[in-house]
């Protein structure tokens, strides 16, 4: 079987695209926040959107992550799609009714009427994102770029048209936490109604099916969960030792550099499907293939962080404003942890593939723990630069123990 290129580089040209317009969401949106808003409100808006992070993995079970695999493998896709769709609505749904219970009908929470909202918002939005993350997950394997561009796009359009009005008539975090609901709500609601009008897609329930599913992604349950300590775990020892106005600091210069996001993610939702389809079909072929990619890949990374780090005076300068300055190490520190995030993130599809999720889970354990460890101790010692460091070092390991896994699995089958 001959590999085709032509389908990656159109996918990774629209994704860039669709990406490129939804990343101006955060870079319209957070120039409002910082000059309508208190660095305070800034980091309760971060504290929001990184409990959901955390929240995800063990609300969902990341069950719509064996998409990632299982449905290039699966023999009955409408089957498994219908018991997948089905087992994540029922979870989250009964979750979120159960903490509204806890939250509203008993005294088992003592906290303020606000805080007990701001808790069910973030259940919530947890909720909202598995639909339309799992969703689009299945888009992304379809191929079907047209309709995972305009779901994106119109969350996007939302999103900043309710957060300028908002914040118009209001001048706390609570408008931008409910533009982000919002604007969820909505595209989650056109979603459900296209399931709906999916034939493939039914309600249903499989036992052995769901033993299956959650088989492979127990162990991703972990390693989301130890991903998101490393990647969120400093925001919450900023605001406890430093203070909510360096937290919010903290967020603006860790917005500005996740632009080198923008390619890792771009390249991700075009490659994945593109590595699991021909490693399934073709594994021997598609080894240059991917030997070549990777080499351009790491190229581009280094251009890029480069390339970012040249301009951040300029984007401080024009668009952010100097009350969030930080001095350069911070960024020099969290560019150079993209790039690793980046190499971390290509060489991970081939445990995917292997079914290797309990290894998975190994090496973000590690990483995880490396980043509470050096958070604890460096940011008491240098303040955020102390932040960016640990993330940077975390991410180093993480790539490396990846290529560690992988030459062990590779000296028992030669996998590339």
């Amino acid at each position: 079987m001959k590999i085709q290129n032509k389908s990656l580089l159109l996918n990774f040209s629209g994704y860039t695209i669709i990406n490129l317009l939804n990343s101006l969401t955060p870079f319209i949106i957070l120039p409002l926040l910082t000059k309508n808003l208190t660095a305070e409100d800034v980091g309760s808006i971060d504290l929001f959107t990184t409990s959901t992070l955390f929240l995800t993995p063990l609300i969902g079970l990341c069950m719509i992550q064996s998409l990632t695999k299982l449905y290039f493998t699966v023999p009955d896709k409408s089957k498994y799609l219908s018991v997948l769709a089905t087992a994540v609505f029922l979870l989250s749904s009964t979750l979120f009714l159960l903490v509204s219970g806890i939250l509203f009908l008993t005294d088992l929470i003592k906290i303020s009427l606000e805080n007990k909202l701001f808790v069910l918002l973030i259940v919530f939005y947890v909720f909202l994102s598995l639909i339309i993350e799992g969703y689009l997950l299945l888009k992304r394997n379809e191929e079907a770029i047209k309709e995972f561009g305009f779901l994106r796009l119109s969350k996007a359009f939302v999103d900043i048209v309710l957060t300028i009005v908002f914040l118009f008539y209001y001048d706390d975090y609570w408008a931008r936490i409910m533009a982000m609901v919002i604007s969820s709500s909505l595209i989650a609601a056109i979603i459900i109604f296209l399931i709906r009008k999916n034939p493939v897609i039914q309600f249903m329930w499989d036992k052995a099916m769901i033993k299956y599913i959650l088989s492979y992604t127990w162990p991703l349950i972990l390693h989301a969960l130890f991903i998101n300590i490393l990647n969120y775990v400093d925001r919450y020892l900023i605001g406890d030792f430093l203070g909510m106005s360096e937290l919010g600091k903290y967020s603006v210069i860790y917005q500005i550099c996740m632009v080198m996001s923008l390619f890792i993610n771009s390249f991700g939702m075009a490659w994945t499907p593109f590595f699991m389809r021909n490693m399934a079909e073709n594994s021997a072929g598609f080894k240059p293939i991917f030997k070549q990619t990777f080499s351009y890949y790491v190229l581009t990374l280094i251009l890029g962080g480069s390339l970012l780090y040249l301009i951040m005076p300029l984007i401080y300068k024009f668009y952010v404003g100097e009350d969030f300055l930080v001095s350069k190490e911070i960024y020099i520190a969290l560019l150079s942890g993209y790039v690793f995030q980046g190499l971390y993130r290509f060489k991970i599809n081939h445990l995917y593939f292997l079914e290797k999720t309990a290894s998975i889970a190994q090496i973000s354990f590690v990483g995880a723990m490396v980043n509470i460890g050096l958070n604890l101790i460096f940011i008491v010692k240098w303040g955020l630069y102390g932040a960016a460091f640990a993330t940077f070092v975390s991410f180093l390991i993480l790539y490396l123990f990846t290529e560690l896994k992988l030459a062990m699995f590779n000296r028992r089958k030669p996998i590339y």
